[in-house]
């Protein structure tokens, strides 16, 4: 009889063991980290006989549309998605939601949130032979520096139109949030002491005070009617340096400077694109174990797959008494993953087949 007790014991616990393992797999798998989600659209339309709710909510979703592909695509490749229809928009749409709709002197006012099913969205982006980017915002130490090559005069704060416009020039799409040094004496003595191999030098009095990864050292060499702009660039372990001369300037038209300062920004935003990159074509399976006893391991591991654009998809592959063995694909340099996952407290142990959280 015990025997027979026994046996009953082990069958159910086997049978719950496996119907948790189908459970937990076909539960758990993740499609791309989510979704993108767009916020605060604002479409404002007249209230008349012409008015169309459903012309409203197109609207938004293409305003919503642009507005993430302008994030994720390099400048050069938007034009690609300049015509995407109505259609083809509403498709790659999960949901969408409506806030602070109001009617105030007969017009229509409301604001979107819009998020895109992003295995979709990066698929029609892949189309059109476009590698997409992460939409991760940063924060920009910019340090624009004004010299005059005639004079081999240093423009204080106040007289270097780039420093005093840089961040009046802004799009929604843009990651980037710049932040400017201290207008300070002391700062621009410096400026001054190194002016003449300032583009060989690295700032660190400066930068020193300001807690950034991210450096930019930005150098206006003006001339009579020409523009030479020298940019140092810094994306913690990424470097960019390099040269634009713009001609025929006139420095009193400032809608011509505050274009050079939009071009700028868009050529800044590439280069930081290119260094987050989600190349779909690059299909990566990994295997991670950890202990089935620590769920709160297993818990973190799966909140960090799942806050990641560069996971296409996981799995939990299999599950005993002992561990837990995760399948995940992924779309960049595995090394990106395992420095993500020891930032954040994750031991790995990644010599064998299979990772080992230890």
């Amino acid at each position: 009889m015990y025997l027979i007790k026994n046996k009953i014991i082990n069958s159910l616990y086997f049978f719950f063991l496996v119907l948790i393992l189908i459970f937990i797999k076909f539960s758990t798998i993740k499609v791309l980290a989510d979704n993108y989600t767009v916020k605060n659209i604002n479409i404002k339309e007249q209230y008349d006989v012409n008015f169309n709710k459903g012309n409203i909510i197109n609207k938004g979703f293409e305003k919503a549309f642009k507005t993430l592909i302008f994030r994720i695509v390099e400048n050069k490749d938007k034009k690609l998605f300049n015509n995407t229809s109505e259609n083809k928009i509403n498709s790659l749409i999960d949901n969408f939601s409506l806030s602070n709709e109001k009617f105030v002197n007969n017009n229509y006012e409301v604001d979107f949130e819009v998020k895109f099913d992003k295995k979709k969205l990066l698929s029609f982006i892949r189309s059109k032979n476009v590698i997409s980017s992460v939409p991760k915002n940063t924060d920009v130490l910019f340090i624009p520096i004004l010299i005059d090559n005639r004079t081999n005069e240093l423009a204080y704060f106040d007289q270097n139109y780039f420093f005093n416009n840089w961040n009046n020039i802004n799009k929604k799409f843009f990651l980037l949030n710049y932040n400017l040094p201290d207008e300070n004496i002391e700062n621009f003595r410096l400026f001054q002491k190194i002016k003449n191999n300032i583009e060989n030098n690295d700032l660190s009095e400066i930068t020193n005070k300001y807690n950034f990864e991210n450096i930019f050292i930005v150098i206006f060499y003006k001339n009579k009617n020409n523009l030479k702009i020298f940019s140092k660039i810094s994306f913690s372990k990424f470097n960019f340096n390099f040269n634009i001369e713009q001609n025929m300037i006139n420095f009193e038209d400032n809608n011509l400077l505050d274009k050079i300062i939009l071009d700028l920004k868009n050529i800044y935003e590439d280069k930081w694109k290119l260094i987050n990159k989600i190349n779909t074509s690059i299909i990566i399976p990994i295997k991670i174990s950890s202990k089935n006893s620590n769920y709160v391991i297993s818990d973190r591991l799966e909140n960090l797959l799942n806050q990641s654009d560069f996971v296409y998809e996981y799995e939990i592959e299999k599950i005993n008494n002992k561990e837990i063995t995760y399948k995940i694909i992924y779309n960049s340099n595995p090394d990106k993953l395992l420095n993500n996952l020891k930032l954040n407290g994750l031991d790995i142990n990644s010599s064998g087949e299979i990772w080992k959280i230890k």
